[in-house]
């Protein structure tokens, strides 16, 4: 039965809770926490009631209840409407975060990272939520590999739970109508995770993002370039040969402004790619980067 209460988007439910759209769908698609009705057309529509839950939810989330059992507290007993808190900036929540991660992870926990993964996301901002919790557990794993093979093993089930997330980030924001950003790994960089999480944060301020992804030849890159007409080519790679291999060839980008990305441009030598902008600050700051390249290369041309 249609309920003539639901006349909200999914939008709307995002703006008075403060939860981000793809963080709504996952709850309602894994926990049921929403059930809206359908327009003729298909179009979701959610209520009051709706909202409420969301509520519910995040306040269950900040006092440490996993994302499964808020879900399923709340929808047991729907009069539980906690008012939405602000995180605390202290670091306690991220450190609780990140220890519920690793144990996840040592464990092989698919549906126990998700669930942090979902908590990590409905409590901070998409670039706080990779700078303060997600990217430093893959940074410890990273670092722990070499005194423990047994860590690459954790560090792929790490990664090939978050990449999905922020694919899913990087889709929903695929109809955006800002400025254009290419962003990829060049040929031999197999490591583009950290490239990835950037250019979800880029979607998340308003850029429109064509993902290339690793390992992605100079050529094909100014080719792509070329027919997508970007403002900002956002260029990513973890390893020092990578990134000298890349400027060494000379990349051509005529219209676009350059941010070089990543431990394998710290130092960089720019001046073999006039106006590019090497980015070196937190997650938070790459919208700042990618605005300093448009400018750059304006003052270039």
């Amino acid at each position: 039965m249609t309920d003539p209460r639901a006349v909200l988007r999914i939008g709307e439910v995002s703006r008075r809770t403060g939860v981000a759209v793809p963080t709504l769908r996952a709850w309602e698609r894994r926990y049921g926490l929403l059930s809206p009705d359908r327009t003729d057309g298909g179009h979701r529509l959610y209520s009051d009631r709706d909202v409420h839950r969301v509520v519910a939810m995040t306040g269950l989330l900040e006092q440490g209840w996993s994302a499964a059992a808020a879900a399923r507290e709340v929808l047991r007993a729907p009069a539980t409407v906690t008012r939405l808190r602000p995180v605390g900036r202290d670091g306690t929540a991220a450190t609780s975060l990140i220890e519920r991660l690793r144990a996840a992870i040592d464990a092989f926990d698919a549906p126990a990272a998700e669930g942090v993964v979902d908590d990590v996301m409905a409590r901070f901002e998409i670039p706080r939520a990779l700078d303060e919790v997600l990217l430093p557990v893959l940074r410890q794993l990273g670092d722990g590999w070499e005194q423990d093979p047994r860590v690459i093993a954790r560090e792929h089930f790490a990664t090939n739970t978050l990449r999905p997330r922020l694919q899913r980030l990087l889709r929903g924001q695929a109809r955006s109508t800002g400025a254009g950003v290419v962003a990829v790994a060049p040929e031999g960089e197999e490591h583009d995770l950290g490239l990835l999480a950037a250019a979800a944060v880029a979607a998340d301020a308003g850029w429109r993002v064509h993902y290339l992804g690793a390992r992605t030849p100079t050529p094909a890159i100014e080719r792509a370039v070329e027919e997508l007409d970007p403002e900002v080519v956002l260029v990513g790679a973890v390893f020092r040969e990578h990134a000298e291999a890349f400027l060494a060839g000379g990349p051509a980008f005529v219209r676009a402004g350059v941010v070089l990305g990543g431990s394998g441009f710290v130092p960089a030598d720019t001046a073999r790619l006039p106006g590019a902008v090497v980015h070196r600050g937190a997650l938070t700051e790459i919208p700042a980067s990618l605005d300093r390249a448009v400018a750059a290369r304006h003052d270039v041309v």
